[in-house]
């Protein structure tokens, strides 16, 4: 029996022999002319190509494969097995026309829901300690010990005592108390 099924490739073209040998004569109508099938409230025509049909095939394959398996290999009695179902099957949907003959595709409805508002409660600050808050803290009976004042060295500008480099190290020429003749220490 001659199928109005396009074959591209030559997998298609053998799963498109065997139908034509094995179709009855109601799967042959279902296949040239499609079902009637109703959606969103709409008469639709079903019509199965070969192309959907090798993507059901694959879907099916990988049902079968084991877990974590990249491949499965399918008995070919399986795959024709599988085409006659999925031409068969009515809840199985191919490509699906409206009546005026174009190609039916399902609205999009947008649902504009209000945005719920999330209103938390205003977060207490905690006050910001001070360094006199830290002072404060500790009982009246113990004695404060003032803290020791820094020391505001300053280098005198002459060059003898400024820093030099020496091997790698720094090194500073230090007055000797005795005499004019200096000394080198060795910094780092």
């Amino acid at each position: 029996m001659k199928l109005n099924l396009k074959a591209t490739t030559k997998e298609q073209q053998r799963i498109k022999a065997y139908l034509e040998e094995n179709a009855s004569e109601i799967l042959a109508e279902k296949i040239n002319n499609g079902v009637r099938i109703q959606k969103d409230g709409k008469m639709l025509l079903n019509k199965k190509t070969l192309d959907g049909f090798l993507k059901f095939a694959c879907d099916e394959a990988k049902k079968q494969a084991e877990k974590g398996a990249s491949c499965a290999c399918i008995d070919d009695d399986v795959v024709f097995g599988w085409a006659v179902h999925y031409f068969e099957e009515d809840s199985i949907e191919g490509t699906l026309f409206g009546e005026n003959g174009a190609e039916y595709r399902p609205e999009k409805v947008v649902r504009q829901s209000p945005a719920p508002s999330v209103s938390l409660p205003p977060k207490e600050k905690a006050p910001q300690m001070s360094l006199f808050d830290m002072l404060d803290t500790g009982s009246a009976a113990e004695e404060q010990k003032p803290f020791p004042r820094p020391l505001n060295r300053t280098l005198p500008k002459n060059t003898k005592n400024r820093p030099k480099r020496n091997g790698g190290k720094f090194s500073r020429r230090l007055p000797k108390k005795n005499g004019n003749a200096s000394m080198t220490a060795n910094i780092g």
